[in-house]
């Protein structure tokens, strides 16, 4: 869908029409400085200036258009026959109701006057927390300053990837807690015990650029306008002041409605230039951000906030709502300019629980027909829009579990000759409790293991298995390449032959399977064959058969002595099998090992009204009447024809149409037809064969 984008005016402000922002007054006033050296906000200027996709500047023509439009909108209702001005207040008043629109919050948090503690309380939480603050100098010389972030995000993963030691656990990996710019430099904290890690990068170079790296203890001469700081944080403290003023603890309502009119906001200069307008919404997020000290303190204070009467044209001035809050659940966004679905793009997927949206009042509700069913896509627990119930308490609960909409079916398991059925039954028992036998037994000198963790993997939502779940016995062997990215380190990841095998995993913590038949309901098993495989022996040019073997289920890490479960995991793991000197005439090829938090096995559960899985049962069928006889009207060639076709469905076992299918593709040549039934007979799907037997 294309996206409507506004054109910045051109010329003088006197020659210009009244601005699209209007939320606020331009009027002089005095310098300001940075706010709490977080945001480099520019001076009041007079300059001329464009208006911006958001809070931005406005006319005071502007401004007492919009004042009267909002006079007349508490008496005259709007196009759709409803009062703008009385459905936001029923709105936010019913934030906190238990009617069907509006969804209570489950939990509740005691925060009255919550936003007066955010005064001095983020200078000294980072003291209290551990945390060192380290300045570093250089990246705005750097080849990544043109990132749109600046670089920030790339510097911090450098300063963490040269900081880690190369075999570091994860207690011992170096991380950036947050970071900041200040004026020219960068200020990021880190634990207190990671500071001398972390300095020692000092001179190296990013990006084309030498970094210097110091302790802020030892920079405070060099700090950006050190003279600044107590103006500085009383313009904290006053913004401060005015979110407390604007916070309902009652319905947990943090109202940043109309904030271009706000006279304390008029008189500060926040929107006395492009600069400081663009910037004053981040740092409004910032003090939020100091107020809580974690995610749960913030879900349970502010439940709703409301952006309406701003003439936001888009969102893109007020982007980082959605990564202070979240979680948030009731967003109004009324009475602005938005136009179209591009208004509100960079929200789109954000906001994973939100469930009422108010967007009345805006162009988009005209511009855009098909608004409400992309709405329905970005937002899966959305149950109301503009204050109408769209989507059921049942649809909304199937979204926050993350269902997909497509029924869920039985594993494939078409193993040949029992092979992989054997396998799995010996496989894991033994693994349990002989691995050094079970690694002599069925891996040789050319087989391959590779074990990763995916630490981001869904987790069980029932609370099961909450016991402590640490990577260390696993970390140092972990191949996953989205985290392992350098070519020596993946290649001296993977092992190959059954001494590197088995000696890892003896390093490895016991474990216990569940038993595959009286358990079953915790595996999931499939099966399927694959062709063409390397023959170890050299004897097969084109290769030889084998099977590809997929396990997903759960196993117990238990303690050697007690043999009590310390933790569950949850994993998969893929087996590639083939001829060889092994247990039962097999050989392990390939085993991939990828070790998860505890899911739960409910994602391969089958769904009632799911249709039934082919099993790779053959097919019955007979030749019609006349078939390959010599009757009236039959050509000689068409005799030959169906004669050839019985034939190889006689040796093959094939149906009559995937014979004809086979000689047809082989130019009515019957052994060549044989020759190509036996290149591809391994992956020929269930429906192929004819009878109760299938050629192995």
């Amino acid at each position: 869908m294309p996206q409507r984008t506004s054109t910045p005016p051109n010329g003088p402000r006197s020659s210009r029409t009244p601005a699209r922002g209007g939320i606020h007054k331009r009027r002089p006033g005095p310098t300001r400085v940075d706010y709490d050296g977080d945001l480099d906000m520019d001076a009041a200027g007079h300059g001329v200036g464009r208006g911006r996709g958001g809070l931005g500047r406005g006319a005071q023509q502007n401004q007492q258009n919009h004042s009267s439009n909002r006079d007349n909108m508490r008496d005259k209702p709007g196009r759709n026959g409803l009062n703008p001005s009385a459905m936001q207040n029923a709105i936010l008043r019913g934030m906190n109701s238990r009617s069907l629109l509006i969804r209570n919050p489950k939990t509740s948090l005691k925060v009255r006057g919550a936003f007066d503690e955010a005064i001095g309380r983020g200078r000294d939480r980072d003291k209290k927390d551990g945390l060192v603050q380290i300045v570093v100098k250089g990246l705005k010389q750097s080849k990544a300053a043109v990132n749109p972030d600046g670089g920030i995000k790339a510097l911090a993963e450098f300063i963490e990837r040269k900081a880690t030691a190369p075999n570091a656990s994860a207690s011992e990996t170096v991380r950036i807690r947050k970071s900041r710019p200040e004026g020219d430099s960068v200020i990021v904290y880190v634990k207190s015990e990671d500071t001398a890690k972390v300095t020692r990068l000092n001179s190296f170079v990013f990006a084309g650029a030498s970094l210097s790296i110091v302790p802020r203890d030892s920079s405070q001469g060099n700090k950006v306008q050190p003279e600044s700081s107590e103006e500085t944080m009383q313009l904290r403290d006053r913004m401060t002041a005015m979110l407390n003023r604007r916070y309902n603890s009652e319905l947990k309502l943090l109202d940043l409605s109309s904030l271009g009119t706000d006279p304390e906001l008029v008189n500060l200069g926040i929107f006395s230039s492009n600069s400081r307008d663009a910037k004053f919404f981040p740092a409004l997020m910032t003090v939020c951000d100091s107020i809580f000290t974690n995610s749960r303190q913030k879900r349970e204070a502010v439940v709703s906030v409301t952006l309406a009467n701003n003439s936001l044209i888009n969102v893109s001035s007020v982007t980082t709502l959605s990564q202070t809050f979240p979680e948030l659940q009731n967003l109004d966004l009324s009475n602005n300019q938005l136009q179209d679905l591009g208004a509100i793009q960079a929200w789109r997927w954000k906001f994973r629980h939100l469930d009422h949206l108010v967007i009345s009042g805006n162009p988009i509700e005209t511009n855009d027909p098909t608004m409400q069913e992309a709405i329905l896509k970005w937002y899966p627990t959305l149950r109301l829009l503009n204050t109408i119930q769209i989507r059921s308490d049942e649809d909304v609960k199937g979204g926050a579990e993350g269902k997909f909409p497509l029924p869920v079916l039985a594993p494939s398991f078409r193993d040949e000759g029992f092979i992989g059925e054997n396998f799995l039954k010996l496989f894991f028992p033994t693994y349990d409790t002989n691995r050094t036998a079970l690694a002599n037994g069925y891996y040789d000198s050319e087989s391959s293991f590779s074990l990763s963790i995916n630490t981001s993997a869904p987790r069980a939502q029932d609370g099961t298995a909450t016991k402590s779940t640490s990577w260390d016995a696993y970390f140092k062997m972990s191949r996953n390449l989205t985290r392992i990215t350098t070519l020596p380190a993946r290649m001296s990841r993977g092992l190959t032959g059954t001494d590197l095998i088995r000696d890892l995993w003896l390093t490895l913590p016991p474990t216990r399977h569940p038993d595959l038949l009286a358990e079953s309901h915790k595996w999931c098993i499939e099966c399927h064959s694959l062709p063409s495989l390397p023959d170890p022996t050299e004897q097969s040019p084109s290769g030889v058969g084998g099977l590809m073997v997929m396990v997903h289920g759960e196993f117990d890490e238990v303690d050697p002595s007690t043999r009590e479960t310390t933790t569950t995991r949850s994993f998969d793991r893929t087996f590639v099998l083939g001829p060889g000197a092994g247990v039962g005439g097999i050989r392990v090829v390939s085993d991939i090992l990828v070790l998860r938090a505890y899911g739960g096995s409910e994602a391969w559960q089958i769904d009632g009204n799911a249709a039934p899985l082919s099993t790779g049962s053959p097919q019955i069928t007979t030749a019609p009447e006349g078939f390959a006889l010599p009757v009236s009207g039959k050509s000689a060639e068409q005799l030959q024809k169906e004669t050839m076709i019985l034939e190889l469905g006689d040796k093959t076992n094939m149906t009559l149409e995937y014979s004809a299918l086979c000689l047809e593709q082989s130019g009515w040549n019957l052994e060549e037809g044989l020759l190509a039934f036996e290149k591809v007979k391994a992956i020929l799907p269930s429906q192929a064969w004819s009878g109760t037997k299938q050629v192995q």
